[in-house]
């Protein structure tokens, strides 16, 4: 039986909502594949915590996946994006299992799927089904392994509760060998400021040593209050992949002041991801040092106990600092660092910590702002890296917010729980805000500029997460206003790509949706897709299908526009955008020995279209 213990100091809302779970309730492992997981429950992905567990499939497709516990269908899902071809199974107490990344459906539910899908020949599927009674007892097979959506081939499956809420499989009967206990990798010091406590900077520190299962992290010496967040893995017997830890704890001198479990999250809280996680460090390092204090907008139910939200302010002297990292089978590591206070700040009571760094922006006409309960205002910032006299002793690396605005931009204060809208100072672009879209009050400048004639938009600061999507507006330049193949763009000066995003132009006015506070720039892209040679394959189902190679790396491929026919019949295309291949699928094609006329037509997103003939041969 699972029982679930709540600090008396746990965070105000935090509920118990696994009480369904009994000595009755068990589970059966849900793939012949392996007894191995690749992840586990709440690691960092791209824009969100890992919701599951990911079982190993060894690059293979094809194992059989089984009802975990007797249940009917209520839902099935299938895109070129995400979960891919998932199955939603619930069961008798209204808990629910998901089963994500599937090459197919069990025969049955597969010719329900493209029933719906022939009508239009659509790729993608999103619907409730619990009316059509697929029901499937524990142990029968429902589909099979493989890739689809996001990562290689592999099985993703989660267990939610009654409403709907993911918690980590591991909680129940399910599990894996696993003795090992989690390694510290890297220690991460946010420095935030002694008045506002907002974010100035964070440097990363290397471990100095590790004898007998303790980490030492060294000393590290501030006058002002600090945040850690550790990067940190756990692992597993038999298998080389890296985990995220279950557990973690701040101790200093013996006080505890935070303790965080991965039990369960709601999935609309899994994009808090942003706020559990140190994002300065992660935009620009990709690297998720998981946070040892809570900033505001943080609502994640994991912590069962802070005090002064995590945040180390203490008196002058030198304070021995413990960090315990446990995985859920209680292995159990711990790292210490010697924090040296040279002054006393102990009389700090923190219960407000911004998410948001601070910005003391100016405007044309008007005095700068600073922050209304601060004597002296905080600096502006912008996220860049450097090394402070080179990499120290202590393997420090230092990484500076400096300011980057332009004294004429346009800024504003922006409250969460009001809907706003951000304009640039000569409103040739605006940003229309929801108001649900900001995890906290934020203070941002936005700047519209041309550099050759081509319109950009910069945020200060910059490479800043939201908790909804955000609209832009942009007033495209008369010389833009007829071109073909614009497209708008976020700038990753990090690694010094474009990420494309979709948008709409009408009238010269440019229209879109983003998913942060990131650099924007219009970009032509005038090269069609390219198309390689059609392969008929023999699906690891007897059934045949078409692959097609494509490929554009400008804007990318528009699978839904695209279109191929075989013999002049119309088919299902789907795409992996991993493998990048178009697939044609039709569950009545079979090809047969001899000549086969396919044609293909493949649109990219900013709508450059390539068109090729093929006659190929099938033994």
């Amino acid at each position: 039986m699972v029982l679930l213990f709540w600090s008396s100091s746990a965070i105000p809302g935090q509920t118990q909502d696994l009480s369904f779970l009994s000595d009755s309730v068990s589970y059966l492992w849900p793939t012949n594949a392996s007894p191995y997981l690749s992840s586990t429950f709440g690691e960092t992905r791209s824009a969100h915590l890992h919701s599951g567990i990911d079982i190993r499939t060894w690059g293979r497709e094809g194992y059989e996946v089984y009802a975990t516990r007797d249940g009917i269908v209520h839902r099935i899902g299938i895109s070129p994006n995400g979960y891919g071809k998932v199955i939603y199974l619930k069961h008798d107490d209204g808990s629910f299992s998901v089963y994500a990344h599937l090459h197919r459906f069990e025969p049955e539910l597969r010719a329900y799927a493209d029933s719906v899908r022939l009508q239009d020949y659509r790729f993608e599927i999103d619907r409730v089904i619990e009316g059509e009674n697929f029901r499937f007892n524990r142990g029968d097979i429902i589909g099979y392994t493989g890739s689809t959506g996001v990562g290689p081939p592999h099985l993703h499956f989660e267990l939610r509760t009654p409403d709907f809420k993911p918690f980590n499989p591991l909680l129940t009967n399910l599990s894996v060998a696993d003795n090992l206990p989690p390694v510290f990798n890297g220690l991460a010091v946010e420095v935030l400021h002694p008045e506002t406590l907002h974010f100035k900077e964070y440097r990363r520190v290397q471990p100095q040593s590790n004898q007998t299962g303790i980490t030492d992290f060294g000393t590290i010496k501030t006058s002002e209050p600090i945040g850690l967040a550790v990067n940190v893995h756990d692992r597993a017997n038999r298998t080389p992949n890296v985990y995220a830890v279950y557990e973690l704890m701040t101790i200093a001198d013996g006080d505890t002041l935070f303790h965080s479990k991965a039990d369960r999250f709601g999935f609309g809280e899994s994009q808090m991801m942003f706020l559990d996680r140190s994002y300065p460090i992660l935009a620009a390092t990709r690297r998720g040092y998981q946070r040892l204090f809570v900033v505001n907008g943080n609502r994640l139910p994991l912590y069962k106990s802070i005090k002064n939200r995590g945040v180390l302010a203490l008196d002058a002297g030198i304070h021995k600092i413990d960090i315990i990292a446990k995985d859920i089978y209680g292995n159990e590591s711990r790292a210490t660092v010697n924090v040296e206070f040279e002054n006393d700040i102990s009389d700090l009571n923190i219960s407000s910590v911004p998410a948001y760094p601070y910005h003391n922006f100016r405007q044309a006409g008007k005095r700068s702002q600073g922050h209304p309960n601060s004597a002296k205002p905080a600096p502006s910032y912008f996220i860049t890296e450097s090394v402070t006299g080179g990499p120290s002793a202590n393997g420090d690396r230092r990484y500076i917010f400096t300011d980057r605005s332009n004294p004429e931009s346009a800024g504003k204060t922006l409250i969460p729980g009001r809907k706003s809208t951000l304009p640039s100072i000569n409103n040739r672009a605006w940003m229309d805000i929801p108001a649900d879209a900001l995890y906290d009050t934020l203070s941002v400048t936005m700047t519209y500029n041309t550099t050759g004639d081509i319109p950009a938009i910069r945020f200060s600061p910059n490479r800043l997460p939201v908790n909804r999507p955000l609209d832009i507006t942009m007033i495209l330049p008369e010389s833009h206003r007829n071109l073909n193949g614009l497209g708008l763009y976020s700038y990753d000066e990090f690694r010094n790509r474009y990420v494309f995003i979709p948008s709409r132009i009408e009238n010269g006015i440019l229209k879109a949706t983003i998913n942060e506070f990131a650099e924007l720039r219009i970009r032509q892209d005038q090269i069609a897709p390219w198309i390689g040679t059609p392969k008929i394959s023999l699906d690891v189902d007897d059934g045949y299908v078409v692959h097609l190679p494509v490929t554009d790396t400008d804007s990318g491929i528009d699978y839904r526009r695209s279109e191929i026919t075989v013999n002049g019949n119309p088919g299902i295309i789907e795409f992996d955008r991993d493998k990048k291949i178009l697939i044609y699928y039709h569950p009545e094609f079979k090809p047969g020995t001899g000549t086969h006329q396919i044609s293909a037509t493949v649109y990219d997103r900013s709508g450059n279209r390539n068109t090729r003939l093929f006659t190929i041969s099938h033994p």
